[in-house]
């Protein structure tokens, strides 16, 4: 098949695999440079927004798209299904740099590590008194899929209670508790850290909002690694200026990049990262491998 790469970086090693799978390889340093290829043979894209480039429909014998994201909310999911053809997104290629990051950063909240740093910098030798263990702390993990399981697994290790919440019945070994987002307020009212790792979605979009917030504790971790605007932004922040919140961790945000003038740089219980939990030295490799696993399943039967 004609497969086009644009989003992610393929070694020569790695187009070499693809093209002994008989697949013709092109690939793009850049999305945008599509605007000017012509795609009318195109039957296989590996992207990240290419429809922000071009229509679906300049592309008449595209079969198969692979997400180089997690998440499908660049794509245009619902118009693809209708015309047949498949997609894939990128698995758990990025579950584990991401649990590490959620790690690190309640640690970093429940040790008061920005107090340390502050006074190391300042030469200065005093014990701090306010640390806290992870042990019996319960987490909510809001969406139970691979980073979900992945943040779990890890989680687990400090003796830590999980809730799970999900949008529809299912079994979730890797949580002590699940239950559906009708019962989310609930849940919140008892958890000491909420993690968000959870698609975008029309049921989903501003899912924190006002009320949400007002139903966790006063003292709540609440960390998002998911997509920005699953957090109504403006409710955040007036809840940051009210003084609520033990700490929160933001890696994404409603627009991106967000502005020096942003009012979440204003409060120093709020760790702000350019979205960019997923990064490794190894996801390049594990996203190789999830494209490669579900190009073979397009390989024709030879029976």
């Amino acid at each position: 098949m004609n497969v086009w790469v644009t989003g992610m970086r393929l070694s020569l090693d790695q187009q070499a695999q693809l093209e002994q799978l008989g697949h013709n390889v092109t690939i793009l340093q850049k999305e945008s440079e599509i605007q000017e290829r012509d795609v009318s043979e195109v039957e296989v894209l590996v992207c990240q927004n290419v429809f922000a480039y071009r229509a679906l429909e300049d592309f008449p014998r595209l079969k198969v798209v692979q997400a180089v994201s997690a998440g499908l909310d660049r794509l245009p999911v619902e118009a693809l299904k209708e015309k047949g053809i498949r997609i894939y997104n990128a698995g758990d290629t990025y579950a584990v740099p991401m649990a590490e990051w959620v790690v690190w950063q309640l640690l970093d909240f429940m040790k008061h590590g920005a107090a340390f740093r502050e006074k190391q910098q300042n030469r200065q030798w005093e014990k701090e008194r306010r640390l806290l263990e992870l042990t019996g702390k319960t987490v909510t993990l809001l969406g139970v899929g691979n980073v979900s399981e992945a943040i779990a697994k890890r989680l687990r290790a400090f003796d830590m209670h999980l809730i799970g919440v999900g949008h529809r019945e299912k079994d979730v070994p890797f949580v002590d508790r699940y239950v559906l987002l009708d019962e989310l307020h609930d849940v919140l009212k008892e958890s000491d850290v909420v993690i968000l790792a959870l698609p975008l979605k029309d049921e989903t979009y501003h899912l924190i909002d006002r009320d949400a917030l007002a139903a966790m504790k006063e003292d709540a971790i609440l960390i998002n690694v998911a997509r920005g605007a699953i957090i109504d932004e403006e409710a955040l922040v007036e809840t940051l200026q009210e003084g609520k919140f033990f700490g929160v961790a933001l890696d994404v945000f409603e627009t991106e990049p967000i502005q020096p003038s942003h009012p979440l740089y204003e409060f120093a219980w709020v760790s702000l990262t350019p979205h960019n939990s997923y990064v490794s030295d190894q996801v390049n490799n594990r996203l190789f491998q999830n494209v490669l696993a579900n190009l073979q399943n397009e390989q024709p039967s030879t029976t």
